[in-house]
Formats: C-alpha cells, sequence, structure tokens
C-alpha cells in the first residue's frame, strides 16, 4: 500500500479577513493552508511553521516574509489588492502580475509549487 503524498504547506499571513476566507477553500484544493492574522513575529513563525510557501496581503509584512523566504529558498506571493496586482518572490525578485481574483492566486501559487524552475 503506498503512502498518500502530502500536500505542500502554505503559511497564509492575512490582514483582510474576508480575502482569508475566500482563498482558504481555493487554496485547499492544491495545498494544506495554516492561516495566520498578519502583525505578529513574522520570522519566528515561519521558523516554527516551516512552510514550503508563503501567502500574504500586507505590505509591510510582504517584506518582512522576503527577508526570511530567501534565506530559505522559499516562494512567497503577495496579493496587492489595492493595486489589483499579485507579487510573487522568484530566485530573490518580485515579479508582477494583474489581477487578484481567487483563480489568479491559486494558479500563480500553484505554478510557485509546482513549477520548474521555481526557486525564492
Amino acid at each position: 500500500m503506498k503512502a498518500a503524498k502530502r500536500q505542500p504547506l502554505v503559511a497564509l499571513l492575512y490582514s483582510v479577513p474576508l480575502l482569508h476566507e475566500a482563498l482558504r477553500s481555493t487554496l485547499d484544493t492544491i495545498a494544506d493552508v495554516q492561516a495566520f492574522p498578519a502583525g505578529r513575529d513574522v520570522a519566528g513563525l515561519l521558523r516554527s511553521v516551516n512552510p514550503d510557501a508563503v501567502v500574504v496581503d500586507d505590505s509591510y509584512e510582504a517584506d518582512k516574509v522576503q527577508r526570511w523566504a530567501k534565506r530559505h529558498r522559499t516562494p512567497v506571493v503577495h496579493i496587492c489588492l489595492g493595486d489589483q496586482t499579485i507579487r510573487v518572490l522568484r530566485n530573490g525578485e518580485w515579479n508582477e502580475s494583474a489581477g487578484t481574483s481567487v483563480e489568479s492566486i491559486r494558479n500563480v501559487l500553484a505554478g510557485s509549487l509546482y513549477g520548474r524552475g521555481n526557486g525564492a
């Protein structure tokens, strides 16, 4: 009997509770999502949780996550609600794309987790 393959662990750091609710069910189809309110000790939290990827919706929080993610080569998806864009940290640099639908966020995250050459 084969053991079930573990889904990647994604830390969702949110400042907008409605976004958390909208994303949770969509992201659960591709990853095990653990959600945490923004504004905590980000480095300590990420060190303890050790996620495979991070999704964040706050610019200040994204800057803190970026420093941790570069050291750990972990993908980060930053949802910029005000600009209606998604930024993805790849190879230490942010790449931006338009749109913030839950499907767009899911697709960008899936590419970061499962795509080839997806280093942080």
